[in-house]
């Protein structure tokens, strides 16, 4: 597992509920190469959860590090592509990923993403409601 750095953004990021908590999805192009970073915006919710979440709902054989990036990307790839799940989506927004975050570099591409960056996420544009939890059948998978 490779510790990732703190990071700022401005750009698209898209507001989505998984299992209760709030994430943020935002991308950036770094050196050529397609970086998504993903992470909770509710507070009192660390980014660790996004593994648990995607342990928790891949099968067994498919539970390598890159495997879980692609589930985390995927999950916040279908809020943004098909509206599922979402808060808000911001069309130019600051953003802020704090450090001693996971980084993972993807086996080719997934999702038009080379890597995954998971990491306590800042929105300073977003009120309390839209980061607060949101209702769900199933709060197991966020436990």
């Amino acid at each position: 597992m490779a510790t990732a750095e703190g990071t700022k953004g401005q750009g698209r990021v898209t507001v989505f509920s998984m299992f209760g908590p709030v994430f943020g999805y935002a991308t950036t192009l770094v050196d050529d190469r397609q970086v998504a970073y993903v992470g909770p915006l509710t507070p009192g919710v660390e980014w660790r959860l996004l593994w648990r979440m995607a342990d928790k709902c891949m099968r067994p054989r498919d539970r390598s590090e890159s495997e879980h990036a692609k589930w985390i990307i995927t999950q916040a790839n279908r809020s943004f592509i098909t509206g599922s799940d979402v808060v808000v989506k911001l069309s130019e927004a600051d953003w802020v990923m704090e450090p001693n975050g996971r980084r993972v570099e993807l086996d080719g591409s997934w999702s038009n993403q080379d890597v995954l960056v998971t990491g306590n996420l800042t929105v300073p544009a977003l009120a309390a409601e839209q980061t607060a939890r949101k209702f769900t059948y199933w709060p197991h998978y966020a436990a």
